[in-house]
């Protein structure tokens, strides 16, 4: 595996609580989860298991047990995770910039 996508790869590995609001796309993570990552409040992220994956915004709460994601229900459906389960929080880099970072790739190859 290349480096590159080994670094695609590599996340923050989070146990899930049931989270008692209904609806989906967005999370509660300690804001410690946060520092020293591309992560940021309110921006996109992404949240694996396996091969199911969710695009959420995250809210940064001090009062959120270190470790954890509140999860709504429709998204724990979507990745098919039970309460306890574990998931993977990523950066979410959307299709813009992934072409964009490849078309400048090719350029420097074509030169």
């Amino acid at each position: 595996m290349s480096e590159e996508k080994e670094n695609e790869e590599q996340g923050i590995t989070l146990k899930v609580k049931r989270s008692p609001i209904s609806g989906s796309g967005i999370i509660r993570v300690h804001e410690s989860v946060l520092e020293g990552t591309a992560l940021a409040e309110a921006k996109p992220a992404l949240l694996r298991k396996g091969r199911y994956e969710v695009v959420v915004r995250i809210v940064a709460d001090d009062l959120m047990a270190r470790g954890m994601v509140s999860l709504r229900q429709k998204d724990m459906e979507r990745l098919r995770v039970k309460e306890g389960g574990e998931v993977v929080l990523l950066e979410y880099v959307g299709i813009r910039n992934k072409l964009g970072e490849r078309l400048k790739r090719l350029r420097r190859k074509g030169n």
